[in-house]
């Protein structure tokens, strides 16, 4: 298959527009040009790896407020686009695994834990400018205003002990809620120097944990979280962004009584997206706290995220 052929570009930008990244676990942003139009029957699948010094590994409730973590992050993505009522929507599952150093001692780790974490389950419905392209159209669309439902469910199947205060996995159960809403101006969809406006509010709701570190019994408000990227176009072959993450709330609640541990953190980063190819595109990302209270998330995080689009 030619490169350079032009009836292949519409793949081509669904995969460098859409998931060179997304979602991994609750502790990054879910990513840039994460919720795009892509052509009609789509299935796009990544392998990503990320490297975090936080004390937030994994689970937005489990901030270690003791010291940093050093954690290796693998996270596999399987999307599925599908044409529900002449609107665009996606299904998609993610499965984490993690390894985690930090502090050893009593209620820390007993050194170096690793495991699988909570795999997620998520939907995403188009609502507003996401209209069920062919591949020859889809390139022609000229792009504007897109809303989209998102939904995401947890499952607490990860790595946990109550052991530790620091798991992979949360034991308990959670649910996302958000409206992914893209503002893009471009000639059309495969237009090499496409812009956009990225707004991402979600809340996520926790269930409660019956088997916590140090108690009997553990619930958390719900964590607002608002992720805001502008990207642009450069070539046929690469894209970047600018990103930003903040979070608020999360409160954790031990036997009923409130911890008064609120999160709050802003994050900045950038994203810079290659074309390795027909089907191939690589996703290097990078950020870090650069305000926070005393309770909320700190430190760095770097990506790495190879897809392929079929």
């Amino acid at each position: 298959m030619s490169f350079g052929c032009a009836r292949h570009w519409p793949a081509l930008f669904a995969l460098i527009l859409l998931f060179a990244g997304g979602s991994a676990a609750r502790a990054q942003d879910d990513g840039a040009r994460l919720y795009m139009l892509v052509p009609e029957g789509t299935t796009i699948a990544s392998l990503r790896l990320h490297r975090l010094h936080s004390n937030l590994a994994v689970d937005p409730g489990n901030v270690a407020e003791e010291g940093s973590l050093d954690t290796l992050l693998g996270v596999f993505q399987f999307v599925q686009a599908l044409d529900i009522g002449s609107r665009q929507a996606f299904v998609f599952l993610v499965v984490p695994g993690s390894r985690i150093e930090g502090p050893v001692g009593p209620g820390g780790m007993p050194g170096d834990i690793e495991g699988f974490g909570d795999p997620q389950l998520g939907f995403v419905m188009g609502v507003h400018g996401t209209p069920v392209l062919s591949a020859g159209d889809y390139a022609a669309h000229r792009p504007g205003l897109a809303v989209n439902l998102l939904g995401k469910l947890f499952f607490p199947l990860g790595e946990y002990s109550a052991q530790r205060s620091i798991n992979i996995g949360s034991n308990r159960w959670a649910v996302r809620l958000g409206a992914p809403i893209v503002y893009a101006l471009g000639n059309g969809m495969g237009d090499p120097h496409l812009t956009t406006f990225e707004a991402l509010p979600t809340v996520t709701f926790f269930g409660a944990n019956d088997e916590p570190f140090g108690a009997e019994h553990t619930k958390q408000k719900p964590l607002f979280i608002f992720e805001g990227h502008v990207t642009r176009g450069f070539t046929r072959n690469f894209w970047a962004s600018l990103d930003l993450l903040w979070r608020e709330g999360g409160e954790v609640e031990l036997d009923g009584a409130g911890a008064n541990n609120r999160q709050s953190a802003l994050s900045l980063g950038g994203t810079g997206v290659f074309s390795l190819g027909p089907g191939f595109s690589l996703r290097l990302s990078g950020g870090g706290v650069v305000a926070r209270n005393q309770h909320g998330p700190n430190g760095w995080m770097l990506r790495t995220i190879l897809g392929a689009v079929f």
